[in-house]
């Protein structure tokens, strides 16, 4: 049986709004969310017509902070779909909204058909790494409802010290749903230091990553990770990809990125990969480079 997985390189991303209804802890956007400009309509239908007349990208992705808090989002997919140029539209979301019904149908009646959800451990981890007592049970719900109406289900878990003990048991439940995809995400501290000591060193992740392969196996679905080095041993159901959509968002979030200095790796000069995210600055600062255990991967 042959894995499916999504092509990102035929996703364009479009942040549309920066309100959220829960406080991860290891959100990209902190600190960012209140500079970080909203999109009005007239500007959106722009850049989707834009989209569509260029005709590069044949699938859309609608993100924020928590896009499903924003509510104008059913006009911006119906807006999108009316063009019946896109055979996506993805949201970005935490999925706790998408236990209420009557909303979800709301969006899956404006064209809403693919749905990216962060399940980030087992309810007190995830409640406690999203700061929100009973998300999981929220987000759990909202996926029950995607699996009832027969849509397309990713999920993304990022890999951090409050749940990598768990991490192998959330891949087991979430391969027992209707998940057509899981992705395992390295966590990327947008600073220079791991204040939150988040971050695991690439040696534990690898102690970790068989156990997790194995339970994932037998599902037949892929395991999909994105910015951990491209190099660490690995067989299948596991893909090495850290390609991204292109994300159309403010230059104040590619500053902050760029402060804080990722793709990182002591086999730089010699290494033929292309798409390794390498190490973060934060993680060379906390476990140094981790030279012993990477290494090139041939032109």
């Amino acid at each position: 049986m042959t894995a499916h997985r999504i092509d990102l390189t035929d996703y364009i991303d479009i942040p549309v709004w920066y309100g959220c209804n829960s406080d991860c802890i290891l959100c990209m956007l902190t600190g960012l969310k209140s500079r970080l400009p909203a999109i009005g309509f007239d500007v959106f239908r722009k850049i989707v017509s834009n989209i569509v007349h260029e005709g590069r990208y044949h699938n859309l992705i609608l993100s924020g902070a928590e896009v499903t808090t924003f509510v104008q989002l059913a006009d911006f997919a119906r807006f999108a779909s009316s063009f019946q140029w896109f055979g996506k539209i993805q949201i970005q979301t935490n999925g706790r909204k998408l236990g209420d019904k009557q909303y979800l149908h709301h969006l899956v009646d404006a064209g809403v058909n693919e749905f990216f959800i962060s399940v980030h451990g087992l309810e007190k981890v995830h409640d406690a790494i999203t700061r929100i007592p009973g998300a999981y049970r929220e987000t759990m719900q909202g996926i029950r409802h995607l699996e009832d109406l027969g849509m397309d289900i990713i999920t993304n878990t990022v890999f951090t010290r409050m749940n990598c003990g768990e991490v192998k048991i959330v891949m087991e439940d979430l391969c027992g749903r209707g998940v057509k995809e899981l992705q395992l995400w390295n966590y990327c501290p947008m600073e220079e230091t791991d204040s939150r000591d988040l971050l695991v060193s690439m040696k534990d992740f690898s102690r970790f990553l068989p156990e997790i392969l194995a339970v994932v196996l037998s599902s037949g679905k892929a395991l999909v990770l994105k910015h951990f080095p491209q190099c660490l041993d690995m067989g299948p159901p596991g893909f090495f990809d850290s390609r991204v959509p292109r994300l159309l968002i403010h230059e104040i979030f590619w500053r902050k990125f760029a402060e804080n200095r990722f793709g990182i790796c002591p086999h730089a000069d010699s290494c033929g990969a292309t798409a390794c995210s390498g190490l973060s600055m934060a993680h060379v600062r906390k476990y140094g480079d981790e030279r012993d255990l990477l290494r090139p991967i041939a032109p």
